[in-house]
């Protein structure tokens, strides 16, 4: 039976990692979550799985492990798998070359020029075809036949659509969450301790954007979109068009299979049992008038488009 590649495409902190753990609990589908990131660097002599074991000694992992090197990647590693397309890391040097450009015509333009580029276009096909060798190890360690990518560089869907797209079953899911949420929650967690709201909205805009313009590159009939609020109130009817979608079973409900051990990486939420499916909306009360404001200017004409019977941006907060 054909085996597919879902990418599930969203800004950080849109309820991914949620997500992915849902998808995976049906007995078809398998995810790590994020494969592209690199943050376990140095830390894997402590670094978990979801399984709760370290990821290093989960047999899940060493499976994966052998069952790369067996394909010949003599390189792969635990600490970074090697499968993310901004391959020179953050800077000027991976925005020019792979990155998203402020016009969308320039990218066809830089396409073009970098494409001419010694070794460029053969070395991002390599990456491609690493990502679906890994997804099949994944696959074969697991006994699934779908498997869910949920990485965050703003480009994979165009990356992956333009290489492997024509040679595999490639399907997205865009799953979208509510602004002022991902806002609150970007602010809640202080990583950028100088961020502001109208900033953190103006890369949620610009994110979803990018997705919205690299779905383009997609069939109609391999992409849709899932908003997070829909999920946290219906999760059996979302999980079900989901599970359609992705080509298996919908008939299997989430809360029935949620025990499956999994073994995501990525945020820390992957370390918690589920529990109850609830609306996080906890901007509701710290979100005061000036923000929500803000938040309307920096994110107002993406949110229209993303939400458009949504509660406008300039109501509903705390004060």
């Amino acid at each position: 039976m054909e085996r597919s590649f879902v990418v599930l495409a969203s800004t950080a902190y849109a309820g991914s990692t949620l997500l992915s753990f849902l998808l995976g609990a049906h007995p078809e589908i398998a995810t790590t979550s994020d494969v592209s990131g690199v943050r376990r660097r140095g830390r894997m002599d402590a670094f978990e799985c979801s399984c709760q074991r370290k990821m290093i000694d989960c047999p899940f992992w060493r499976a994966v492990a052998h069952g790369m090197r067996a394909r010949g990647y003599a390189d792969f590693d635990l600490a970074d798998f090697g499968l993310g397309f901004d391959y020179f890391g953050p800077g000027l040097r991976s925005k020019v070359l792979e990155g998203s450009l402020p016009v969308a015509p320039l990218e066809g333009v830089r396409d073009l020029l970098v494409g001419a580029l010694p070794g460029h276009r053969s070395r991002m096909r390599a990456i491609a075809r690493r990502n679906r060798d890994f997804a099949d190890v994944v696959l074969d360690v697991a006994g699934a036949r779908v498997f869910i990518d949920a990485s965050k560089e703003r480009m994979r869907v165009l990356h992956l659509q333009r290489h492997l797209g024509p040679i595999m079953d490639l399907r997205v899911v865009h799953l979208v969450r509510d602004v002022r949420g991902v806002v609150e929650s970007n602010l809640r967690r202080g990583k950028k301790p100088h961020l502001t709201p109208a900033h953190a909205a103006r890369n949620w805009a610009r994110t979803n954007e990018i997705i919205v313009r690299n779905l383009r590159s997609v069939p109609a009939d391999r992409q849709t979109t899932v908003r997070y609020e829909e999920l946290c109130a219906d999760p059996d009817a979302t999980m079900a068009a989901l599970f359609a979608f992705c080509g298996v079973d919908p008939g299997v409900r989430v809360t029935d299979v949620v025990a499956r051990e999994q073994h995501l990486i990525g945020n820390q939420m992957r370390l918690n049992s589920l529990g109850e499916i609830r609306l996080d909306e906890r901007w509701r009360g710290t979100l005061g008038p000036p923000d929500l404001e803000s938040i309307g200017r920096a994110a107002g004409a993406a949110y229209a488009r993303l939400y458009p019977d949504g509660e406008p941006l300039g109501t509903g907060g705390g004060g």
